[in-house]
């Protein structure tokens, strides 16, 4: 063989073995970033826990007074929304959509408790509850269920329900005209906003048995710190029923 061809062939064994060796690299690298990516933990879609709707679950609401929800959520990608849809499972009716991001957003465990007015004008029937929590992965989680509106004309009830608080921010003041058709066996009065929450039970002598009273009271929040509040009015009769209403109030 000649001096040049020799070269010749030298030098493309030379770039042949260069090529296979780039391949083989190149599969290596290949593989090790693949590894990579499959030994990243693939984050858990959010967890919903506990979810009730309605006093004890029961799923009912009334219309003219309120419904609460609530839930304990887990987000290992961490929360970024929560979201509730009401609506009526055939026909027309009362629909509710509400997105709450404060006070959840960036979370990884949070308590759900809210309360939401059924309007007085809400249609009686079936309605389809969604409850979907929303991570900051984009994984979504829902729960379905169905939720009765009916009419009961034996609920206790509360009208001209009233807070304030005082200047001070140690004394808030909460009226109401309640009314039992099976007679008041009881009033308790939840507050809770900022990080802190207290019950107040009243069963006094002059309101309980009464079909109708005037509830007059000045709860002590001296403890409570700076913020935004709700309050929730709970009026249990003698046959076990109850109702429930809430205002607002922010302590200087």
């Amino acid at each position: 063989m000649q001096k040049t061809d020799q070269n010749t062939w030298n030098a493309k064994t030379g770039k042949m073995k260069i090529n296979k060796m780039m391949v083989i690299l190149l599969f290596f690298s290949a593989a090790f970033t693949a590894c990579k990516k499959d030994d990243k933990p693939e984050i858990s879609a959010p967890v919903i826990n506990a979810l009730e709707i309605g006093h004890d679950n029961n799923k009912t609401a009334y219309p003219g007074t309120d419904i609460h929800i609530e839930a304990e959520l887990i987000a290992a990608g961490k929360l970024a929304s929560v979201k509730v849809e009401i609506s009526p499972k055939s026909g027309s009716g009362w629909k509710f959509n509400q997105e709450y991001v404060d006070g959840f957003s960036g979370l990884n465990n949070a308590s759900f408790h809210k309360h939401i007015d059924v309007p007085a004008d809400a249609a009686i029937g079936q309605y389809l509850v969604v409850f979907a929590v929303t991570d900051q992965q984009g994984s979504v989680t829902k729960i379905e269920n169905t939720l009765e509106v009916k009419f009961d004309p034996f609920l206790p009830a509360a009208t001209g329900f009233e807070v304030g608080i005082n200047t001070a921010g140690n004394d808030l003041h909460m009226e109401a005209t309640l009314t039992a058709v099976n007679k008041i066996a009881k009033v308790v009065a939840e507050v809770h906003g900022a990080g802190w929450e207290k019950e107040f039970e009243f069963t006094d002598a002059a309101m309980v048995g009464q079909t109708t009273y005037k509830l007059h009271k000045h709860l002590d929040v001296t403890a409570a710190p700076k913020g935004h509040y709700h309050v929730h009015l709970k009026i249990i009769d003698q046959a076990g029923k109850e109702n429930e209403f809430e205002q607002h109030f922010d302590k200087p």
